[in-house]
């Protein structure tokens, strides 16, 4: 038995004409009365009572057609769900993020995307960019607000966000009263950096720079 059996079934049986079933189904009637007694014989059982001006279920098909309807039923649902869930509208999606991503683009981006996908179920993990790497690759998290540059490492990477690299200073450095500092003034300055862990590649660069 296919599924398809059982909506050329369900088809007669609102019909109760094999002509306008058959009509609807875009084949012919002798087709389509094939298919229902192939269905009958791999039942064992009439589904229909016919005569030369009448189709009428028997017991036996009001209650096959009450099981196949909810079959029918719950197949069209099933398609529904894996199309919506295709297209990202429905499920889950695990996003990691840095602290600085909730005072920049996060909070925005989590508003439009509630108001596009109200029944897509979010897990936030605030994670450093080291982490979200790690996590992205072990398959954690789905997606990551996260520090740049980083070995890329097989990821897809998208610029949203950029900001100038800025150095904050005591109120009475000796660098505080200019107007601007230059790299090269920075060389023999103390740093109060992330740790090396947490995101190595921008690390390593805030040494090459200054």
């Amino acid at each position: 038995m296919e599924l398809r059996h059982l909506r050329y079934f369900a088809i007669v049986a609102e019909e109760l004409h094999f002509g306008r079933a058959a009509e609807r189904l875009f084949m012919t009637q002798p087709a389509l009365s094939k298919q229902i007694h192939s269905l009958e014989s791999e039942l064992g059982v009439l589904l229909f009572a016919r005569t030369k001006r009448t189709v009428q279920l028997t017991p036996a098909g009001q209650v096959f057609l009450e099981q196949a309807q909810q079959i029918l039923q719950h197949t069209d649902r099933a398609v529904q769900l894996t199309r919506r869930a295709a297209r990202g509208e429905i499920g889950k999606l695990r996003i990691g993020f840095t602290t600085t991503a909730t005072q920049t683009v996060l909070p925005a981006f989590l508003r439009e995307f509630r108001d596009r996908y109200p029944h897509v179920e979010l897990t936030m993990q605030e994670l450093c960019t080291e982490a979200q790497v790690q996590a992205l690759h072990q398959r954690q998290i789905d997606l990551a607000f996260l520090h740049p540059p980083i070995d890329r490492r097989e990821l897809k990477l998208y610029s949203i966000w950029a900001e100038p690299f800025v150095v904050v200073l005591p109120k009475y450095h000796h660098l505080a009263c200019q107007d601007r500092v230059r790299l090269k003034d920075l060389a023999q300055e103390l740093f109060i950096l992330h740790p090396r862990q947490e995101g190595p590649t921008l690390y390593r660069q805030f040494h090459e720079l200054c």
